[in-house]
């Protein structure tokens, strides 16, 4: 299924967050040569509200969300990995190039666009999501070596380099650029609306008149004590 398929009510067609804590003005377009395709658990796209995975979409004029259990029957994905002018790759740890030590290079494209599917849910529905979608199984992987930890201290990560779904593609992105895959942008500006989406939330929980939201502050990832059940709980977010 496509993201036009399930907008409710009282959201942003933007940025997906409830009209009232849009963050479409801090939103910066920036164009890719490359396509980003965001495979999205139906959980994460109907209920997650501090996800990252819906506002990179909305940054990324090149880039579309998909959000299914299985892609082994998805129209649109089997459309673009069957498509001789694409080179689709899934960006997923463990045997695959990593960009990052120029293991991937232009050539490999031979003058193809080239689309990433990238993941986005919770550790445990990535790999149910990869398990029963062969053809996400059968297509190339590509990785990079992080350069920063996380700064999405409203999350807990399972992880020490645990990245949400924003920062992995800026990561990605910048290592794409130094490895001539993409052009050399400075794409910071991608990552201004999940400082603000962090900024809201800390807001809110120091609100007392908003009761559902947790209260106290939110420690500093390096403060923080990760319980043991977290540590399988999220891979993107």
């Amino acid at each position: 299924m496509m993201e036009s398929d399930f907008i409710p009510r009282g959201k942003c067609t933007g940025c997906y967050r409830p009209t009232n804590a849009c963050l479409c003005e801090h939103i910066t377009k920036l164009p890719t040569k490359t396509r980003f395709v965001i495979l999205m658990h139906p959980k994460e796209f109907k209920y997650e509200k501090d996800g990252t995975g819906k506002i990179t979409h909305a940054s990324l004029p090149n880039s579309e969300i998909l959000w299914d259990v299985s892609f082994t029957e998805n129209k649109r994905g089997n459309e673009l990995i069957a498509d001789p002018k694409k080179h689709c790759v899934l960006m997923y740890p463990g045997a695959a190039k990593n960009v990052s030590k120029g293991e991937f290079l232009p050539e490999e494209i031979q003058g193809r666009e080239l689309v990433v599917f990238l993941l986005d849910g919770t550790w445990a529905c990535a790999k149910k999501m990869l398990k029963l979608s062969p053809n996400l199984q059968a297509i190339p992987r590509l990785m990079f070596t992080p350069t920063a930890r996380s700064e999405f201290y409203i999350k807990h990560q399972p992880h020490e380099w645990c990245l949400s779904t924003i920062e992995t593609t800026f990561q990605f992105l910048q290592a794409l650029s130094a490895c001539g895959l993409e052009e050399q942008l400075d794409w910071k500006p991608l990552l201004a609306p999940f400082y603000k989406l962090q900024e809201f939330q800390v807001a809110c929980s120091q609100d007392p008149s908003r009761q559902h939201y947790r209260k106290g502050s939110y420690k500093k990832p390096e403060d923080r004590q990760v319980k043991r059940v977290e540590r399988s709980r999220k891979l993107f977010f």
